[in-house]
């Protein structure tokens, strides 16, 4: 294998620079752990070392590949634990036993987000041009990833109605205030919770701005801001203009294109537990059978140059991963067929009292959960 910046995320082409890449054409440990500025022990260093290796070998394997649709690497990630990389993946599910007093889903006949017209929809579509996405969120070692997406697409959807000057939502308000009592995608803060209770909660109570509660990626106390005059309103989402949000059909491929395509970007479900080592290209390594157990923003679809349909999202570990932030993921017409089960639910997806096993559809399960904003005035 030859080593260069096409197998590795960018922030690493100084390794190809400097030269200090090992035999087989991959950066030695030792440059790595320089790169990054780590410092391990002795007996850690060789256990990180042993981790780096064998994510090196898997990364090989897979790009020897003639036919792969996507290219493996290293980056930021690629000397953690498991478990380690366990903590950046926090459900947005919704759980299958809420009661109605913990959520509101608008299934409406004029939501947009659930239209089945026959509007003729674009091949491809991206919101990168939202300021929004212009810049990169990194969760940390905090599995805030139900936050992040919630946060994302509130910001979207204020822009998209609003413009670029629109105001920005606190991701680190949700981890910190969003109550979990029913334990549904974790037990609360950066130990999971869902998309789902964290619209709910702004919708109900308002939240502050970016600026207000900057992130700081823990489980810190809810300290709310002082309740302003205009936002005493019941509910406080309506201060700023979000009408309500909605959930999209379960495991359905067309509503969750057209939301994307006319609504603006939304939420999703899926199982990001082969996501590590992706640098480029359509990832299509699930298995039908996949544990759900990651939130991030659908920001658009497309098709390649060879044919290839693939769903545009963007991940919340920071711009260094994936392709500046961003995955392509395997689309398919039949994705609704495409479907296997998630057999540990209450890793992510289940309230405590939830099923034991749920049916998800499309590579990675992407089209079992879905959720959105909607703004208006």
């Amino acid at each position: 294998m030859t080593f260069g910046c096409v197998l590795i995320a960018s922030a690493l082409c100084s390794y190809a620079v400097s030269g200090i890449v090992a035999a087989d054409g991959w950066p030695t440990f030792d440059s790595f752990v320089k790169f990054h500025g780590r410092s391990y022990n002795n007996q850690e260093y060789t256990e990180r070392e042993a981790l780096y290796a064998s994510r090196i070998q898997a990364a090989t394997l897979h790009n020897n590949n003639p036919n792969r649709r996507w290219t493996a690497g290293i980056n930021y990630l690629t000397d953690w634990t498991e478990a380690e990389l366990a903590t950046l993946r926090g459900w947005n599910g919704h759980g299958m036993k809420w009661s109605s007093n913990q959520a509101t889903w608008d299934t409406s006949s004029d939501a947009t987000s659930v239209r089945l017209t026959q509007d003729v929809l674009p091949q491809n579509l991206s919101w990168l041009n939202l300021t929004t996405f212009h810049k990169h969120f990194d969760q940390g070692a905090c599995g805030s990833c139900w936050a992040a997406a919630a946060a994302t697409v509130l910001n979207s959807h204020a822009e998209k109605h609003f413009g670029a000057q629109a105001r920005t939502f606190s991701a680190q308000e949700l981890v910190s205030c969003v109550p979990n009592p029913q334990e549904c995608g974790g037990t609360g803060g950066c130990s999971g919770a869902t998309v789902e209770l964290a619209l709910d909660y702004v919708l109900k109570n308002g939240l502050a701005t970016e600026n207000e509660v900057p992130y700081s990626g823990s489980s810190s106390k809810c300290q709310r801001l002082p309740p302003k005059s205009f936002l005493q309103m019941k509910p406080a989402g309506r201060a700023f203009k979000m009408r309500t949000w909605t959930r999209l059909p379960e495991n359905k491929y067309e509503p969750l294109m057209r939301a994307v395509a006319i609504d603006g970007p939304v939420a999703v479900s899926v199982g990001a537990s082969k996501w590590s080592l992706y640098v480029s290209g359509i990832f299509d390594s699930c298995d039908k059978n996949v544990v759900v157990n990651h939130a991030v923003t659908m920001i658009g679809y497309g098709q390649s140059v060879t044919g290839d349909k693939y769903w545009l999202i963007r991940n919340s570990w920071g711009s260094t991963w994936g392709e500046n932030g961003n995955i392509r993921m395997l689309r398919r017409d039949s994705d609704d067929r495409e479907c296997g089960i998630d057999s540990d639910p209450k890793i992510g997806t289940a309230c405590k009292d939830g099923p034991s096993q749920v049916t998800v559809c499309g590579m990675c399960g992407v089209l079992y959960d879905s959720a959105l904003p909607v703004f208006g005035a």
